[in-house]
């Protein structure tokens, strides 16, 4: 299987589009990429996940780490397109509630 690798890119209006795997061999290298797109969207930003291809659970804690920061600078940090994987794994660890409240 082939990697696609992740990518973040801002879109305008506090809006942070991250495409491609999600997954351990990805996460550790775009975290500090998109810690930085969160520093700099404002009071408010939405991670479009709509170009994400696959997950595992490594895309749940860089989600947890975004929200850690969100949370320490004030920001509301909401997700769209959520892959239904993500939304699984999310459901399998008792964080559906709270992915739910971002999205």
């Amino acid at each position: 299987m082939k990697m696609t690798a992740a990518k973040v890119e801002s879109q305008g209006n506090g809006v942070v589009r991250v495409s491609g795997d999600l997954t351990f061999a990805t996460v550790l290298k775009l975290r500090p990429l998109l810690l930085e797109q969160l520093r700099s969207s404002g009071s408010q930003c939405t991670l479009d996940l709509s170009g994400v291809e696959r997950v595992d659970s490594s895309a749940l804690s860089l989600w947890l780490v975004c929200q850690r920061q969100a949370l320490k600078q004030g920001q509301q940090l909401k997700l769209s397109a959520v892959p239904d994987d993500f939304a699984a794994i999310a459901d399998l660890v008792g964080l559906d509630e709270e992915l739910t409240r971002a999205a």
